[in-house]
């Protein structure tokens, strides 16, 4: 060799030592037996190699053993391609566990360096063929353990020196790992189950009317596996799954007894997979199979039967369950028994609902692993479960997705970087953060398969000994000063213990932000709160400080206060949500004592966590977000409407958290589109009416918010409105034409009338409808019972209103009244175009033609709809009211104040007592029947109405601008009404009626943005100007009307 010729074996010792040889003695031996082999002829250029390796002794040492075993040929016959000698010195200085298996089998090195193998890549169907045509003549049990197991350690010397030599990155190794183990897994279930027929037969179940069906099996991959992302010396966790345990198997022919049940059948075969992929033999094991995920653990049974897993994760299944089974998926045996079983259990995994539970559990779970290695070995450094490892990366992602997966299936990711793309995406991870776990799992996954490769061992732990560390740093591509990458001082080991540090660092810093941002010192733990909250303080005490807190009714105060410190027992929490709510509670009182009404706000609070129950995961969110608290807080002492929707319902909490839940504003489309009920009938009804619940509440929390303005509130929910009776009207349409087939050449199309035709529902409106349909009436429906359309129609119209109006344990959707159509309550509830149009050319009243100016089409065949009031408009606006007419305006509006509006000298009525809304409508709509011949007048909504009206002179710009404004006004006080008091009746009080308890004109004021010590008193001053000038308009308007109509009569 050139570089040691000339020395003595002294100074050749010292050159290797410099060189970077542990042991030059050792090092000089295997040169010179080397210099006996085909690798004689390239010895320096060996040796110039393997210095540069992980480990200069092991690759020298590894080299030569192999040498002893290679047949020669091969070597010289490899040699001849420039890449071998570097990718075998770099394979060999590298894993003393791969160049074994060489050496055991030396016939594959010819099978990676003269066939090229080291440069193939495999994927499941490659694996899977091969097994199947090794194994496929194999009879005996041993015979296909060892096939296995030869196969095995074959795939596993390509692909370990693959990821070494980097011709394969971590995703690609840990896929084609993940590959190896599935096919292995489908080739032992393939012939344990033909190994098992042979001697009991298939298990079939043969039904009542004779039809043969046979049982199959399934093996379902978590964890790694699952995920596709396998190291070398992973367990493979599995459970195994059949089909049912009906019937029995058909035995073998001439041997009684060989009959036996489903159970028995697959256990048997569960039992032989474990033994052909998990059984040590002297050529060791496949995999390592743990079965501990299955039901019941260790004392469970092997496998199970579908339904008997279906009952058991619908009954027992826990939280660290649904975070392995976001992995889960078939590997081996039926895959459509896998799918099937994947199918079931989705909704175990995936809550439909928000479900912070998985913060709280998982941080938990984690806990107990840090306990867990902090007593195993205090000085131990875990790549794969301490600080900032590959687990807290998995736990982050996996709480995520347990979290909001259940509304969003684009997160239900089973591979751990697919899933950290998909949580960037979606905005649950910001750029950085992103980087920081994609980064530190590509590192910290290569590191773990170094760390693996060495010995083969399994372990995550990076070794405490200099040369090893130095030698694992080095197989992860980092230099010492030798090779020119750092400054002399520092080694490779140095230089990966300052990457090392990064990348975990960066890792705990974004696992700590979702699992630990809740757990410093709480903000409301003042003096105040902790001697309201203190065990010593009596009642007297605790009600004094409740006075001087702000809390008017200090009795009621207190005994909410004493209830909510004893929810954790009342409700029988369990440990760990007994802990979340004690964090919770100063935090709690603090955010009520800020609130615009503490009592209302405490109140409120002692009903929610009532109806929250035992279900920690509403205030484990609480607890993660401490900015809900506040809103929570500030909505339950503002609004007593929003409040018993959020009692009625806490899931609705999820509004307050969510971005997307939360969004201000929504159009039709996207009303009609989150409504689109394809389930079946029960199912649809339910859903309706969770959406609906949902959405009442998102568009209440962004009024309170101040995000909407009142004229927004109300275009949302005649939204809402208008998406729900198109959903009921598919639903009841669907379920009839199952009954009688579908309307002939007919289609029906829902009217609104009065607030929902003009756009100007609020919380708690009925919705005013007219069924009509355009066809035939008396043509038979195509298929079913038939029957006449106009029969069909009449049923659909009921049935749409038993849709939205049937109370359910979500409440109803909509109260729908119908008395707008023709003849009122004694007519038909669905009207034909034709008959509709008869009715209307007789003798229609002057308030049934009021009443059609406020008609829209809303759900059904729009255009239909359209072109029926087209057609009405000529029927019903052909002539300017008389003036019997105007006189019978008067006397209803007459009416509706003695009848309805019965307003005295303490109370107001904004809607219909004198100068209150309905004057305002009254007046416009008279001008719209006054101004028949103008349809541009003819607008169901009233504001629009009044700038047209503006537009055309025939209101001053003065007079219609300041009813604009009379007319916004009432509307902010009704809504404010609905959703701060959820009272529907409209009343403004200045004083207390006898026996009857007011609202709180002072908080409505406050509302509605009035200011200051007399915000209630400015409130009525408002309301009592606007009145008196709404109604002077009203009457000169009509009256001017009634004068035309006279001097018409005598000019």
């Amino acid at each position: 060799m050139e570089i040691l010729k000339g020395l003595t074996e002294k100074e050749t010792q010292d050159k290797l030592l410099r060189l970077g040889f542990t042991d030059p003695g050792a090092a000089l031996v295997n040169l010179k037996l080397l210099a006996a082999t085909p690798f004689k002829d390239c010895l320096d250029e060996l040796t110039r190699l393997s210095i540069q390796s992980p480990s200069p002794d092991a690759c020298l040492n590894n080299l030569e053993r192999a040498a002893k075993k290679i047949p020669w040929e091969s070597i010289k016959e490899s040699l001849k391609d420039p890449a071998t000698l570097p990718w075998l010195v770099r394979l060999l200085g590298s894993s003393n566990y791969l160049a074994n298996i060489l050496c055991q089998n030396p016939a594959l090195y010819g099978y990676l360096f003269v066939d090229a193998g080291i440069t193939v890549s495999k994927d499941f169907e490659t694996f899977r063929d091969e097994l199947k045509v090794s194994l496929d003549d194999i009879t005996e049990v041993n015979d296909a353990m060892r096939t296995l197991r030869v196969y095995r350690h074959k795939e596993y010397l390509r692909i370990g020196g693959r990821d070494l030599l980097g011709l394969s990155g971590v995703v690609a190794t840990t896929a084609e790992l993940s590959n190896l183990a599935s096919a292995c897994l489908d080739a032992a279930v393939e012939f344990s189950s033909r190994h098992l027929k042979n001697a009991y037969g298939a298990p079939v179940y043969i039904n009542e009317a004779g039809d043969v069906s046979e049982a199959v099996f399934t093996v379902i991959a978590l964890g790694k596996l699952g995920g596709n992302e396998l190291n070398f010396s992973s367990d493979i966790d599995i459970i195994y799954v059949y089909s049912w345990d009906l019937g029995e198997t058909t035995g073998r022919a001439g041997k009684p007894g060989s009959k036996i049940s489903p159970y028995a059948f697959f256990i048997k075969l569960s039992a032989m997979v474990n033994r052909l992929i998990g059984g040590v033999t002297e050529d060791g094991f496949v995999f390592r199979v743990d079965l501990d995920l299955r039901p019941e653990g260790r004392s469970g049974a092997l496998c199970g039967s579908l339904r008997s897993m279906e009952i058991y994760y619908e009954s027992w299944g826990q939280m660290w369950e649904r975070a392995a089974f976001i992995k889960a998926r078939p590997v081996g045996g039926s895959k459509a028994l896998g799918e099937e079983f994947l199918t079931m259990i989705r909704p175990f995994i995936y809550k439909r609902y928000l479900d912070f539970t998985a913060i709280e559990e998982i941080k938990a779970m984690k806990e107990k692993i840090d306990l867990a290695l902090l007593r195993k070995d205090p000085e131990a450094i875990d790549v794969k479960l301490g600080a900032g490892g590959i687990r807290e990366i998995e736990f982050f992602c996996q709480a995520l997705q347990l979290i909001h997966g259940g509304k969003d299936p684009d997160l239900r990711e089973k591979n751990t970087l697919c899933a950290i793309e998909r949580l960037r995406e979606k905005g649950f991870l910001n750029e950085k953060d992103a980087a920081a776990l994609h980064d530190g799992y590509i590192f910290l996954r290569n590191l773990e398969h170094r760390i693996q490769m060495v010995e083969g061992l399994q372990t995550q732990a990076i070794p405490a000994t200099k040369g090893a560390l130095e030698r694992l740093a080095r197989m992860m591509g980092f230099k010492d000063a030798q090779g020119g990458l750092y400054p002399p001082e520092k080694t490779a080991g140095a230089a990966f213990r300052i990457e090392f540090n990064e990348k975990t660092a960066a890792v705990h810093e974004v696992y700590r932000s979702l699992f630990y941002k809740g757990d410093e010192k709480p903000d409301g733990s003042s003096e105040d709160v902790r001697a309201l909250l203190s065990p010593d303080a009596t009642k007297e005490e605790t009600a004094e400080k409740l006075k001087t807190l702000g809390f008017k009714d200090p009795e009621a105060a207190y005994g909410n206060l004493v209830l909510l410190m004893g929810a954790p027992t009342r409700v029988r929490l369990g440990a760990r949500g007994r802990v979340v709510v004690e964090k919770l509670l100063p935090l709690f009182i603090s955010s009520a004592i800020k609130a615009p009404d503490p009592d209302m706000a405490l109140g409120h609070l002692e009903r929610f966590t009532c109806s929250v129950g035992v279900r920690t995961a509403f205030y484990s969110l609480l607890l993660e977000n401490r900015l809900i608290i506040e809103e929570l807080m500030k909505l339950l002492g503002t609004s007593v409407f929003l409040s018993r929707l959020l009692i009625e319902r806490p899931e609705s909490l999820e509004t307050l958290l969510s971005k997307e839940l939360s969004i201000p504003y929504k159009r039709r489309a996207e009303f009609l589109t989150e409504l689109d009920c394809s389930a079946n009938y029960e199912d649809s009804l339910d859903a309706l009416r969770r959406i609906k619940n949902q959405e009442v509440f998102r568009i209440g929390v962004n009024d309170l918010r101040g995000v909407l303005l009142p004229r927004q509130v109300s275009v949302q929910i005649t939204f809402l409105a208008c998406a729900a009776l198109d959903a009921a009207l598919k639903i009841a349409s669907r379920e009839l034409e199952k009954r009688f087939g579908a309307p002939n050449n007919a289609a029906i199309c829902i009217i609104g009338m009065g607030r929902l035709g003009g756009g100007d529902l609020i919380y708690g409106s009925d919705l005013d409808v007219v069924f009509v349909y355009d066809g035939e009436a008396d043509l038979s429906t195509k298929g079913g019972r038939r029957i006449t359309n106009h029969e069909f129609f009449v049923k659909l119209g009921a049935r749409i209103i038993s849709v939205l109006t049937l109370k359910t344990k979500d409440g109803s959707v909509f109260t729908i009244d119908a008395r707008l159509r023709p003849s009122g309550s004694s007519g038909p509830l669905v009207v034909s175009r034709a008959a509709l149009l008869k009715y209307h050319r007789g003798k229609t009243s002057v308030w049934e033609r009021q009443a059609w100016l406020k008609a829209k089409p809303v759900a059904g065949d729009i255009r239909a709809g359209e072109e029926i009031l087209s057609e009405l408009d000529a029927v019903i606006f052909n002539h300017s009211p008389t003036d019997e007419d105007v006189r019978e305006l008067l006397r209803i509006r007459k009416r509706m104040e003695t009848e309805i509006a019965k307003e005295d000298a303490t109370r107001f009525n904004i809607k219909t007592g004198a100068g209150g809304m309905v004057d305002v409508e009254f007046l416009i709509q008279a001008l719209q029947l006054e101004n028949f011949e103008d349809k541009t007048l003819r607008t169901p909504s009233t504001l629009k109405a009044i700038k047209r009206l503006i537009k055309k002179g025939i209101v001053s710009k003065e007079d219609g601008t300041f009813l604009k404004e009379a007319y916004g006004f009432y509307r902010l006080i009704e809504l404010r009404q609905r959703v701060v008091h959820d009272r529907p009746e409209g009343y403004l009080y200045k004083g207390t009626p006898e026996g009857e308890m007011p609202l709180s004109t002072e908080t409505l004021a406050k509302r509605c943005g009035c200011g200051g010590e007399d915000a209630g008193a400015s409130l009525l001053a408002d309301y009592e100007r606007y009145a008196k000038k709404v109604r002077a308009l009203y009457m000169r308007t009509l009256e001017a009307i009634r004068e035309i109509k006279t001097l018409n009569q005598n000019p």
